[in-house]
């Protein structure tokens, strides 16, 4: 009698292990929906999904909204609950989502799966007649080229960047206050987007940076790594982007480092060539 208990108790645990090693290996699914395909520009997009089997260690959703401007108009983290469910709430009042078009959501589960949901906006309150037009940057090369008082002008090349805004920028970096400064007159309303190598201006401890425009902090922009999407509005004048660290003024320091070397090695040589003269 004994025996048979025994045998059974451990097929149960056999099973019950089975069990837990065919969860721990099963394929992670991610499913999402949003509760309509259209919407105009006052609406609210309510976004929801469902992720199996749940990540143990806590992982989020990230959700990157990708507007048709192009550019990104949105990242989102959520966690999903104990049943694998998360939703997340989107308005499209704000100025990243202004123009009419298909919106795409890209989610990611870690690196365990990943979704796209796609909607339309329509009826845009403000049209213009003009289409948005895109001009694009280059990567980070070169030095910089020539200083305006506390700035340093950037020339042409060294900083990467999108806008649909219809602006011609001037990038500056000022080191006296670790920051980036695009100076620009917008024609239409858009967006900029802008990739911050390390080699200009750095992040602060927690990886974000501080944005400001036209003298006030904004809080209407998407960061991605080192790349940040910022509103481009009519009126905007000055964007100032703070980190912990921006170019120093390396090229002035360097001159005044070689210029003064040039003049001792002058000096010395003038003085050994006279004390090896003979004197009569």
């Amino acid at each position: 009698m004994n025996k048979h208990v025994l045998f059974v108790s451990t097929a149960i645990l056999i099973l019950i292990g089975f069990g837990v090693v065919t969860q721990a290996f099963a394929a992670t699914t991610m499913t999402m929906e949003t509760d309509s395909n259209i919407y105009d520009h006052a609406s609210t997009i309510i976004l929801t999904g469902n992720v199996f089997p749940v990540d143990l260690m806590g992982s989020e959703v990230t959700i990157v909204c990708k507007s048709p401007v192009p550019g990104v108009c949105g990242v989102f983290q959520i966690k999903p609950n104990s049943n694998g469910d998360f939703s997340v709430s989107i308005n499209t009042a704000t100025s990243l989502m202004k123009y009419d078009g298909i919106y795409q959501f890209e989610a990611k589960y870690s690196s365990l799966a990943e979704a796209i949901v796609s909607v339309e906006l329509v009826n845009a309150i403000e049209r213009s007649s003009e289409t948005p037009g895109q001009e694009i940057g280059t990567a980070v090369t070169g030095t910089i080229a020539e200083q305006t008082g506390t700035l340093h002008k950037l020339d042409v090349g060294q900083i990467g960047y999108d806008m649909t805004c219809g602006a011609d920028p001037a990038f500056f970096a000022n080191s006296d206050d670790n920051s980036i400064i695009v100076y620009l007159d917008p024609t239409i309303d858009g967006i900029i987007t802008l990739t911050l190598h390390e080699e200009l201006i750095k992040p602060f401890e927690d990886g974000t940076f501080a944005v400001i425009v036209n003298n006030q902090e904004m809080q209407d922009y998407t960061q991605v790594g080192n790349t940040l999407t910022i509103p481009c509005l009519v009126g905007t004048e000055k964007i100032e982007i703070h980190g912990s660290w921006a170019i120093p003024e390396f090229g002035v320091i360097a001159a005044m480092i070689l210029a003064v070397a040039i003049v001792s090695i002058i000096v010395v040589t003038a003085k050994t060539r006279l004390s090896i003269v003979p004197r009569y």
